[in-house]
């Protein structure tokens, strides 16, 4: 899995659940759009995905308009003029005033009544600049890709504007306006952050959709995170069942012809126990390159013993047979639950356990190259 991915909060933010408002007198968006004379203005709100009015105005002949709204609790909305949109964070308290000119209402030259608004539109407009200077820099590195100072300019913004990202959520933990930030940022380097944001958010606007949203990409890398650290703990488990320079475990299970057979039967061959089943795609894929690598070196001192975690004999007997695997073979057909893969520690196949001549574990997991490198060294 990796563990490197980004959360795209903002995006998906926009077309996701709001909540859902009170009754009450409400409050007041104040819009003075130029050259927007004699359009309906909208205000909306966020509900199962999609965007609905709340409240409209026909602006005036010189664009001016009051819209009177309900009073709905924290959370992202929407103004629409047009085919033009302005993305708002307001609460039940703040009447919005809003200055634009026709064309560039997502980016209003006066804004004022919505501290959450304001800060919004402040950090989009540092992020347009660093935006705009990127773009500079990566042109003239690509008509230079020599300019060392200009790469160093522009490895220097990224880091910089990825700090000015981490501190405005900081002062910001408590507003709506922190999830479109985080989508900027690293949900895995900065996991630490996003959980605070979480339950800073569950308290101001906790049936938001908008939050809904965040929260449930929170909630799911925190749980893949206690699984990845309980699977880490297994492994580290399963290891320190079988450490390296240890005496192997006995092995005794059924031959497919219904005899039995012992790994002890082997000692003085350098010892292959190779782990797999019929079922098993990756070791029938794997099996021409261990065929190939007992075929060097079986002269020489080398044994596999094969243990299949196979439940159905006739299916195993057939895949020996189909795959021409000419080394001892055993099993008690338990599937998982085979006696010599829990003591093993085995948790998936193809598995390998290499066994010295005295019986004691040399190594683990070898495959392929690997395994015909090592076994080179041993054998010569």
């Amino acid at each position: 899995m990796n563990m490197n991915h980004k959360v795209n909060i903002i995006a998906a933010a926009l077309f996701l659940v709001a909540c859902s408002g009170s009754g009450g007198s409400g409050r007041t968006i104040s819009l003075s759009v130029e050259g927007a004379g004699g359009q309906m203005a909208y205000f909306d709100r966020f509900q199962n995905g999609r965007p609905y009015h709340v409240d409209s105005v026909k602006l005036d002949g010189s664009g001016k308009g009051i819209i009177n709204t309900p009073l709905l609790p924290l959370d992202f909305y929407r103004i629409v003029v047009g085919n033009e949109q302005l993305i708002v964070v307001l609460d039940s308290a703040e009447s919005l005033s809003v200055d634009a000119q026709g064309g560039l209402l997502a980016t209003p030259r006066g804004l004022s009544g919505s501290k959450h608004t304001e800060a919004m539109q402040r950090f989009q407009a540092e992020s347009l600049g660093h935006e705009q200077k990127v773009a500079a820099l990566r042109t003239a590195l690509g008509q230079d890709p020599s300019n060392q100072a200009n790469l160093d300019e522009l490895n220097a913004s990224n880091v910089a504007y990825y700090e000015r990202c981490v501190q405005f959520v900081r002062e910001n933990k408590g507003s709506p306006v922190a999830i479109s930030v985080l989508g900027r940022m690293n949900l895995q380097q900065e996991f630490e952050l996003f959980k605070e944001v979480r339950d800073e958010l569950r308290k101001s606007m906790p049936q938001s959709g908008f939050f809904h949203s965040f929260r449930e990409n929170v909630d799911r890398y925190e749980q893949e995170m206690v699984m990845m650290k309980a699977q880490e703990e297994e492994m580290k488990r399963l290891a320190n069942l079988l450490p390296i320079g240890s005496e192997a475990p006995e092995i005794r299970q059924n031959t497919p012809d219904g005899g039995s057979f012992a790994l002890s039967q082997l000692r003085g061959k350098v010892v292959l126990i190779d782990f797999w089943a019929s079922w098993c795609r990756p070791c029938r894929i794997e099996n021409p390159n261990v065929k190939r690598v007992y075929e060097r070196f079986h002269k020489k001192g080398f044994e596999i013993l094969g243990v299949s975690l196979d439940r159905d004999h006739a299916a195993w007997v057939e895949a020996i047979k189909a795959d021409g695997l000419p080394w001892k073979h055993i099993s008690d057909l338990q599937f998982w639950n085979n006696a010599a893969a829990q003591e093993y520690g085995v948790s998936g196949i193809p598995y390998t356990v290499l066994v010295d001549r005295e019986g004691k574990v040399l190594d683990k997991g070898l495959r392929s190259e690997a395994l015909e490198e090592r076994l080179a060294e041993l054998l010569p």
